[in-house]
């Protein structure tokens, strides 16, 4: 069994659970542990400070037992935890750090518009959303809505479950969209 220890810091929303995601995915980390509520053997492993990163690691690793990314299952009197084959597809798939679009040689003419509407209470996924969809090309035609001549379905669909908000994203294909000339230019496609 491999172990890797992770200091708790002051993780983001979603980062916590990324890192017990890609440690899992680096076969760094296998963990058993006695009792979920206690997390008396993982607990350290991640070095938590206090009772609230302690709640907070098994807040992580209980969402993503939900999400069906790890499994908890008991073995020889402990409980384990243990990537599951669809979350170690996420990680192979996506790397949010590293998320790029592929651009293909040949537009294909479709426009790829996403359009959000976070509520105010999930200020800080809205706002890292929109950040990312900026970093990966996508150009904003107003305050929550972005255009794309490339695919971005998949990447669009991660980053909305990564921060918890999917249902408050809408994805749209389209043939044709005002001011084409300078989304052609921005984009220099023809």
């Amino acid at each position: 069994m491999y172990v890797n220890m992770i200091l708790m810091k002051n993780y983001k929303k979603g980062e916590l659970a990324k890192e017990i995601l890609t440690s899992l995915a680096a076969g760094a980390l296998v963990v058993a542990f006695v009792a979920m509520p206690g997390l008396t053997k993982i607990a350290p492993l991640f070095m938590p400070k206090s009772a609230r990163e302690r709640q907070r690691l098994s807040q992580s690793l209980r969402a993503l037992k939900r999400k069906k990314l790890v499994d908890i299952y008991t073995k020889n009197g402990n409980e384990v935890v243990e990537i599951t084959n669809e979350g170690k597809k996420k990680i192979l798939e996506y790397n949010l750090d590293e998320m790029k679009l592929k651009v293909p040689q040949k537009w294909d003419g479709w426009w790829r518009i996403v359009i959000f509407d976070v509520p105010e209470s999930k200020k800080i996924a809205r706002d890292a959303i929109s950040r990312k969809i900026k970093e990966l090309g996508l150009y904003p035609i107003q305050k929550s809505v972005f255009v794309s001549p490339y695919l971005c379905k998949n990447e669009i669909d991660f980053i909305g479950e990564f921060f918890g908000v999917r249902d408050h994203i809408i994805y749209i294909k389209a043939k044709e969209i005002e001011g084409v000339r300078e989304l052609k230019e921005r984009f220099g496609i023809s």
